[in-house]
């Protein structure tokens, strides 16, 4: 199983750990193939948040179901409080903005950058092109081209903290270049993404510090 697990380097954290709740449930040791889960990939606080619900004796049911809630009342706020056609961009493959991109009924233009190394922007664009007219994928480095004209940014978390959002590295740039031009940049991310401290272990993440974040989207 843990060999599975490490070729999921393209997947969000949602998808993750809907694949962690169908693969462990008929293991007896739990706690034990979550721990090395969690060493393998510390910035996904959604693991720490199933291990911490198996050690409250949760059944994997009863985690699907708080883990799905959560999921679906992100996206229902977000789509509440952005009610209105917009520019939008977005960096890398997340199954929250996916959703929330899939099913808002205003008319969005979304840009996303290809989202390198990994190319998961690549896998969010051709899961919307069925979905929505106006979705571009465009090159990392031309992402200060199109920001300016956008209404606002949104990106997902795998972590978030006092301190600020771990997400997958470039997600830094795009909040400074909003920052520069006056664009908002708002974190959608459920309840079992959020823990007290975020800290970078893997090269592949940066944290989003909270005075570059105009709000925290949750539910």
């Amino acid at each position: 199983m843990i060999e599975n697990f490490k070729k999921l380097t393209i997947q969000g954290s949602h998808e993750i750990a809907e694949w962690i709740l169908e693969n462990i449930k008929n293991i007896e040791d739990k706690e034990s193939i979550l721990k090395e889960m969690i060493k393998l990939k510390p910035e996904m606080q959604v693991i720490k948040w199933i291990y911490k619900m198996i050690k409250e004796n949760k059944d994997i049911n009863n985690i699907k179901e708080i883990l799905d809630t959560t999921f679906e009342n992100t996206i229902k706020n977000a789509k509440k409080f952005l009610n209105f056609d917009a520019k939008v961009m977005t960096i890398s493959n997340s199954r929250t903005l996916e959703y929330f991109f899939k099913t808002h009924n205003k008319k969005l233009e979304i840009y996303i950058p290809e989202s390198n190394p990994g190319g998961e922007g690549k896998i969010l664009y051709k899961n919307l092109l069925n979905y929505k007219k106006n979705v571009y994928l465009i090159n990392d480095f031309e992402v200060h081209r199109y920001i300016e004209n956008c209404d606002y940014v949104i990106i997902g978390a795998d972590s978030v903290g006092e301190n600020g959002v771990i997400n997958k590295v470039g997600s830094k740039l795009l909040a400074i270049l909003s920052k520069n031009f006056n664009i908002p940049f708002f974190v959608i991310a459920d309840q079992t993404k959020f823990t007290e401290v975020v800290t970078e272990k893997d090269r592949m993440f940066e944290i989003v510090p909270n005075n570059l974040i105009t709000a925290i989207i949750s539910g």
